[in-house]
């Protein structure tokens, strides 16, 4: 079934853990505009799991994309008024390039030592074609290996919130969702994925129409262990 409710995942709270990385500046570099920038990527790092579970040696995924349907971006900035811009746009977002098509650096945002910030990232649901989809290689424990897919369709929206956070004049400040599938995918045991179906192509799809009891557990942990970088 697809799941048609919007849910708002909290970055902070439990899904996002914001780097932010602290510039030393003059004043006088806070006094013009900025350059929002919004990228994705994949992590695959290794996770501790038991030994009944799968590794990150046994899983890993190397592309894919994420497409985004609105991005807002709010802060407060010190000494001065608050600052609002959204932008709707869908644009898919390459993993293994983190660049946006059609293209999401053209942000317009105010410098200045911002003491809050929000962003929201809402995912395209408009049709059967998913928002979020991730392609890589599982290994079997018997030695043999098959391309995977983990195909995600909701309109989900990601929620970072940060404090202390400054932004350079005629810079540019990139903010990265950095999805971590090996932590998703760690409630799910090996025998699992060993016995998953295939597809014609020999394809294992992970996904709402296909090995769905898979996809609605490692769907729940959507808001584990990913990250938000925001430089």
């Amino acid at each position: 079934m697809k799941r048609k409710m919007k849910m708002r995942l909290k970055f902070l709270i439990v899904l996002l853990s914001i780097s932010v990385a602290f510039v030393a500046c003059d004043k006088d570099d806070l006094s013009g505009d900025a350059t929002l920038k919004i990228s994705a990527k994949i992590k695959n790092g290794v996770t501790e799991k038991s030994s009944s579970n799968i590794t990150s040696a046994q899983l890993t995924f190397n592309e894919g994309y994420v497409w985004v349907s609105e991005i807002v971006f709010d802060g407060d900035i010190k000494g001065e008024a608050s600052v609002s811009k959204s932008i709707e746009r869908f644009s898919k977002i390459n993993f293994a390039t983190g660049i946006a098509e059609p293209s999401l650096d053209d942000i317009i945002i105010p410098a200045g030592e911002y003491t809050s910030v929000y962003l929201g990232v809402e995912l395209r649901d408009e049709d059967s074609q998913p928002c979020i989809l991730m392609k890589g290689t599982y290994q079997r424990t018997d030695g043999t290996s098959s391309p995977i897919e983990f195909r995600f369709n909701s309109g989900e929206v990601f929620e970072a919130e940060s404090d202390g956070t400054i932004v350079e004049s005629n810079k540019t400040a990139i903010a990265s969702i950095v999805f971590d599938p090996s932590v998703w995918f760690s409630v799910i045991s090996a025998t699992r994925l060993d016995n998953a179906t295939v597809n014609n192509d020999g394809v294992i799809i992970i996904s709402e129409s296909s090995n769905e009891s898979i996809f609605d557990d490692v769907a729940d942990r959507l808001d584990v262990s990913t990250e938000a970088e925001f430089k």
